[in-house]
């Protein structure tokens, strides 16, 4: 070893010695790489232990010097040592504690990590549970609520499920599943909604004839109230029910058709029902059977056939009855619901059903022939009509049933009343009517809307009348026949210029053949004093007519007479001239014959012809006056002082123009 290496080894070791603290392993490094590089291990190694032996030499040197202390030290030491082995033990013992501890609460630990794993799953299917079992409960809410016909909350609860609680589930099989199903749910909503309506439908059915009923007698109560109304004010005669003006004056018009003592009818099924389709976008389906329905139950109603005749009656009534009643429920639902049922689609119906009740009404009239029948069956009819115009329905086109009716029941009156005219007038001895009593006078004022003149009202019993008993008697038939006539149309005031058209001509037919023909006939006798007794008769007739034109608005018949009695003024005047030709034989006279007439002639001439200007003048007519012109012509130009003066042509036909020329001369030559 060079004294070089043998030097860096010692300088190495002193720098350990000073800081022993540090090993300085990177200065032996160098030292060390010399060593080998040069192959000097051997000696290197010599001296390091030489180095060794002289270090321990010095450590037992001080050893020695220090033993006591070194070996109270080395106790110390070993007591520590010893403390620190127990200590160490302790500490193992708690490691070993602490470790065996640690592995129980790493097990806890794994295992509550587990035990919560395990917990959030069952926590998410229990979720997962009840969101599947609220869907399914949902699905079991929806068929509950339709058995309790809750239709509008079972399709919301149907919708809520579909929009919103499936969508949580919809992974899962039986979600697809019902999912697929909501339209079959739907529909099922819809058949059990629609199943109520048509149980609800047929119960309508059931009490459409009561609500006709009803709708009726109210009808006729209003008709009574408005009659005695018409009878205080006859200026309403021409106003009729369901006016305006009848409306309100009604002071009892509020009474719930559909809600009362007899009926209730709900219509909560249908407008139900409607609300259900219209949420399922079906409303068009809806409407569409809904009509054919009623059209169907409209047609069962016109399929029942019967004959107006006494055991019949209530039946035709029922007939109409059922009618009104299911145009009452169309009404109804037209003016409750929002387009379902137009106004236009029932005024289609209201024309086929009325079309038809027309004919089968028109038909069944003609077996009835029995006028107190005759006039049930028409109160019904026109209580019928009225009702319906007071819905608000077009009656039009009743007007030929109508016009049928009146025509054959002032027929049936015609047929009751001709023989009874007839007869009368037929059987009458034209002779002035003699009353015995003031009641049988009375009576007979009553009947002929007779008015005596006051001078002749004092007279006692027996007491003459101007007329024969023809009169009276006819007058009260006519009277008779205007009242039962009258009171057959008095519930159809509306009418009242075809109804009067209707009695003015069946009673002018009757006056005119039955009586005016009558007394026509009787003209053709040469009896003067019963031509008179026409004429008289004719007179009243006349006035009689009058005072019916007030009433019936119609000249005719009274022109009838008017002509008629024309025609027996007419006859009697040729009768009547044709006994004063023959008394002054001036007719036929030869005027040849006569050899003179004085001045007392023409005196006895003047008082004939006066007394009969003055009876003709007595008659009150014109006609007959002008019958005697002639003849006083004939005494003017035979009394004047200017005879002269005819043959003046404008005087002549001024002053003479009755006058025959040859007649003159012959008169001038006597």
């Amino acid at each position: 070893m060079s004294d070089n290496d043998q030097q860096q080894l010692q300088s190495l070791v002193l720098s350990a010695e000073l800081n022993s603290e540090n090993e300085n392993l990177e200065q032996l490094g160098p030292i060390i790489k010399s060593i080998y590089d040069t192959g000097r291990q051997e000696a290197f190694l010599e001296q390091l232990a030489a180095f060794v032996r002289k270090k321990e030499n010095e450590i037992e040197r001080m050893c020695n010097s220090n033993y006591q202390e070194f070996v109270h030290s080395v106790d110390q030491l070993l007591k520590v040592r010893q403390g620190t082995v127990n200590l160490k033990n302790k500490i193992i013992d708690l490691n070993y504690d602490e470790q065996k501890s640690g592995k129980k609460v790493a097990a806890k630990k794994k295992e509550l990590i587990q035990t919560r794993r395990i917990q959030k799953n069952i926590d998410e299917a229990v979720e997962t549970l009840q969101l599947c079992l609220h869907v399914l409960d949902m699905a079991n809410r929806v068929h509950n609520l339709t058995e309790e016909r809750k239709y509008f909350s079972a399709l919301r609860t149907l919708e809520e499920l579909q929009t919103v609680h499936l969508r949580k589930v919809i992974q899962y099989e039986f979600a697809k599943h019902m999912q697929e199903s909501i339209p079959v749910m739907q529909n099922n909503v819809k058949n059990a909604v629609t199943k109520e309506m048509k149980e609800w439908l047929f119960l309508v059915q059931q009490d459409t004839p009561k609500l006709g009923k009803i709708a009726m007698e109210q009808m006729r109560l209003r008709q009574e109230r408005w009659r005695e109304k018409v009878r205080r004010n006859s200026d309403l005669r021409s106003v009729s029910v369901s006016s305006p003006i009848e409306i309100v004056m009604n002071e009892e018009n509020e009474f719930n058709i559909i809600d009362n003592d007899q009926v209730k009818i709900d219509f909560r099924p249908l407008y139900q029902c409607l609300h259900i389709y219209e949420e399922l976008g079906q409303r068009g389906e809806f409407k569409s059977n809904y009509e054919d329905d009623r059209k169907a139950q409209a047609n069962l109603v016109l399929s029942r056939s019967f004959t107006l005749r006494e055991s019949d009656e209530k039946s035709f009534e029922a007939f109409l009855q059922e009618i009104v009643g299911f145009f009452v429920i169309e009404h109804i639902i037209v003016h409750s619901t929002q387009n379902f049922r137009s106004q236009s689609e029932v005024d289609n119906l209201w024309d086929i059903v009325i079309s038809k009740v027309v004919k089968i009404s028109s038909d069944s009239l003609e077996d009835c022939h029995d006028p107190v029948l005759y006039q049930k069956i028409k109160f019904t009819l026109f209580t019928f009509i009225q009702t319906l115009e007071d819905y608000g329905y077009n009656v039009h086109s009743f007007t030929d049933l109508i016009l049928t009716v009146f025509q054959k029941y002032s027929e049936m009156l015609k047929r009751k009343f001709s023989e009874d005219f007839h007869q009368t007038i037929l059987d009458d001895d034209y002779m002035p009517m003699q009353v015995q009593f003031p009641e049988e006078y009375a009576a007979v004022v009553d009947a002929c809307w007779f008015k005596e003149e006051d001078h002749r009202i004092s007279q006692g019993y027996p007491r003459v009348l101007p007329f024969s008993q023809a009169y009276p008697s006819c007058c009260l038939d006519i009277k008779n026949f205007v009242s039962q006539y009258y009171q057959f149309a008095e519930d159809d005031s509306r009418q009242y210029s075809y109804v009067d058209d209707i009695v003015k001509q069946t009673l002018d037919n009757l006056l005119i053949e039955h009586v005016n023909g009558v007394l026509l006939g009787k003209l053709q006798s040469t009896n003067i004093s019963q031509i008179v007794q026409i004429i008289i008769n004719l007179e009243y007739f006349e006035n009689a007519c009058e005072e019916l034109e007030k009433l019936l608005k119609a000249k005719r018949a009274a022109y009838e007479f008017h002509d008629t009695r024309k025609m027996a003024e007419k006859r009697i005047f040729e009768l009547v001239n044709s006994k004063i030709d023959d008394f002054l034989e001036l007719a036929d006279y030869d005027c040849p014959q006569v050899k003179r007439i004085n001045s007392n002639a023409v005196k006895n001439l003047n008082t004939d012809v006066t007394f009969l200007e003055n009876f003709a003048h007595s008659l009150e007519d014109k006609n007959i006056v002008d019958a005697f012109l002639e003849l006083r012509q004939i005494v003017t130009l035979l009394s004047s002082d200017n005879v002269e003066e005819y043959l003046d042509p404008s005087a002549r036909n001024k002053k003479y123009s009755r006058l025959k020329p040859a007649d003159v001369v012959n008169l001038f030559e006597k």
